[in-house]
């Protein structure tokens, strides 16, 4: 780490071996932490936290701090309890906030960037440095902190999640961060850093990670006086990637959208669809219009992306329904024409971004192309533009709705900020890190 570490320690490079007789006790718990911490980081997981799909939390606090000091009667370090104690409740009840954030979400409403002020952020890419040349670099799920001392450094991490008991990475870096503040002679200019590769996360099956570490770092200063900065790169809102707020949205869904001039003109078209489709909720209906609107209708999205990690060739598995009215001694020879045509398709995967109309243009000059095969019935050239054209929609459908949850848990982690920051701005700092400005 060369000299800039002159003054840091490190919890994973034997501070414990040199604390004092009357921290060992602590710290001995901590290095049990790190242990566990070293013991998971390559634990596999389907889901990036391991959290539940469809959680409701109930709307309470559930918070006891311990008493604070008290001047003239008034905790030293008074903090607007009251007020950011009920903003808590509001955001631990899932429903409401996911209505919140849905309402913000289908009005586009401006809010202010959530990146950290410059000093803020080069603490954090040092500090990212730091642990980088000892651990090395991570891009999945993980988490680390720092105490920053008036003539000292502290840092501990990087924890992971541990998928086998539901233990978030964030779990590890309050524990830790509280018994160490509980272990030393706290100084009331004392930082701490908390950096996560994805923000905390306002949804979970037990005590949300963004809703505990914001009521810590609340107790944290009515205690000590201590500061807290929490950084991510990547915005997680209640569920990540598994949010499933949209999944309802194909295809059909979002034509209908398209060619609906408002709401009451949608619900009449879903109900008179020849497939009957179910209608969307108003605020979802509305975000999706928002989305699709201002003239990015035709968005440009990549096939070959969305394909990889799984068999494309099973996009095409229904041209083989054709051979079911097919006699015997034709089948063979038509199985060998639709594998043909199905290998020969892997040409039109490409990188490039296309529209879904440039798309289905591709596929239809394609099965009239000899190079799909030059023996080929028509009946197999339209069974393969019919499973292109599906393939083709379907992908577009899961764009869209990527696209949508990532502005969702944008909106979420914006707003959540933009909430607790009126009463805790003065001690509690949230924002994302810009890695990509690090300085070597």
């Amino acid at each position: 780490m060369g000299n800039r570490l002159k003054h840091k320690q490190s919890l994973f490079n034997g501070y414990y071996a040199e604390a004092p007789l009357y921290k060992r006790k602590c710290l001995a718990g901590l290095n049990g932490l790190l242990h566990w911490s070293q013991d998971h980081r390559s634990s596999k997981a389907t889901d990036q936290e391991g959290r539940t799909a469809d959680v409701i939390l109930k709307a309470t606090c559930g918070h006891t701090c311990p008493l604070a000091d008290f001047v003239n009667g008034e905790p030293k370090y008074p903090s607007g309890t009251r007020s950011f104690s009920e903003q808590i409740s509001c955001w631990a009840d899932t429903q409401y906030s996911v209505r919140k954030v849905l309402s913000h979400l289908k009005l586009k409403q401006a809010i202010d960037d959530t990146s950290f002020q410059e000093s803020v952020n080069k603490k954090f890419l040092e500090f990212h440095r730091d642990i980088t040349e000892e651990c090395g670099a991570e891009d999945k799920q993980h988490s680390w902190a720092v105490i920053e001392k008036h003539d000292e450094i502290l840092m501990y991490g990087p924890y992971y999640p541990n998928y086998n008991n539901g233990k978030h990475s964030e779990d590890t870096i309050i524990k830790q961060t509280q018994e160490l503040l509980e272990s030393e002679s706290v100084s009331e200019d004392w930082t701490v850093y908390v950096f996560t590769m994805n923000s905390p996360c306002l949804a979970r099956n037990t005590d949300p990670c963004m809703l505990t570490l914001v009521q810590k770092a609340e107790e944290w200063w009515r205690l000590y006086g201590v500061k807290t900065n929490i950084g991510y790169v990547k915005c997680w809102g209640f569920k990540g990637t598994k949010e499933n707020l949209f999944r309802d949205i194909n295809y059909r869904q979002l034509d209908c959208i398209r060619s609906s001039p408002d709401y009451g003109s949608y619900i009449k078209a879903a109900q008179e669809s020849p497939k009957e489709l179910t209608p969307l909720c108003k605020d979802l209906y509305c975000a999706v219009k928002q989305l699709l609107h201002a003239g990015q209708v035709d968005f440009r999205f990549p096939l070959v992306t969305t394909m990889q990690g799984q068999d494309w060739r099973s996009c095409f598995k229904n041209m083989h329904s054709i051979l079911e009215c097919e006699p015997e001694d034709k089948r063979e020879t038509l199985t060998q024409d639709i594998n043909t045509a199905i290998e020969a398709a892997q040409l039109l995967l490409s990188e490039e971004h296309a529209s879904v109309e440039e798309y289905l243009q591709r596929g239809r000059t394609f099965a009239l192309d000899d190079s799909f095969s030059s023996q080929a019935c028509d009946q197999t050239r339209l069974a393969f533009q019919q499973c292109w054209m599906d393939m083709v929609q379907d992908k577009y459908a899961e764009f869209i709705r990527e696209k949508l949850t990532e502005d969702f848990n944008q909106r979420a982690v914006q707003l959540f900020i933009k909430d607790i920051a009126r009463f805790t701005k003065e001690y509690i700092q949230i924002g994302r890190v810009q890695l990509s400005e690090a300085v070597s």
